[in-house]
């Protein structure tokens, strides 16, 4: 389905922890600006904040998929430190909705979330040839090792 709507043929990361993984935006987290390693990253919605937390991207902002453009640099001082709001698209996403944009031209993120409730959803990467998967510093980024997680959660008790 995604290779039909990119008009090109995809493969899911071979990143064992960022081909498929949950986002969790509590209230009052306000996520970074960030572009994507991957080619293109889909985002299915689960559940809504009760305000806030629209996706916010720049659409090709970074031309090329090298983290060196400088024309990246450019797009992201524009908006950053000049604060051009105006060049910010924002999708308002309902539970069940999944937008797919260009993950490493794209610079984006989730706007803070408001409110009393928690934003889900599952996050999807792909690369245009079979060998892609992101760099261990984001496969370190994304790993949630639930055997860890709740050993910690029983020592906060």
């Amino acid at each position: 389905f995604v290779s039909r709507v990119a008009g090109r043929q995809l493969y899911r990361s071979r990143d064992e922890n960022g081909s498929v993984y949950s986002y969790l935006a509590l209230p009052h987290h306000d996520p970074p600006w960030h572009f994507d390693e991957s080619h293109f990253t889909a985002i299915l919605y689960l559940q809504n904040s009760s305000a806030g937390g629209a996706f916010e991207f720049v659409p090709w902002s970074r031309p090329s998929k090298s983290k060196d453009d400088p024309r990246s640099h450019e797009a992201v001082r524009e908006m950053l430190v000049q604060d051009n709001k105006a060049v910010v698209e924002r999708v308002e996403a309902e539970p069940g909705s999944l937008v797919f944009f260009a993950g490493c031209h794209a610079l984006h993120r989730a706007a803070p979330v408001c409110g009393d409730t928690s934003r889900i959803a599952l996050v999807f990467t792909f690369g245009e040839d079979a060998s892609f998967a992101n760099s261990e510093e984001t496969e370190r980024n994304n790993e949630w090792n639930i055997r860890r997680s709740s050993a910690m959660q029983r020592s906060r008790l």
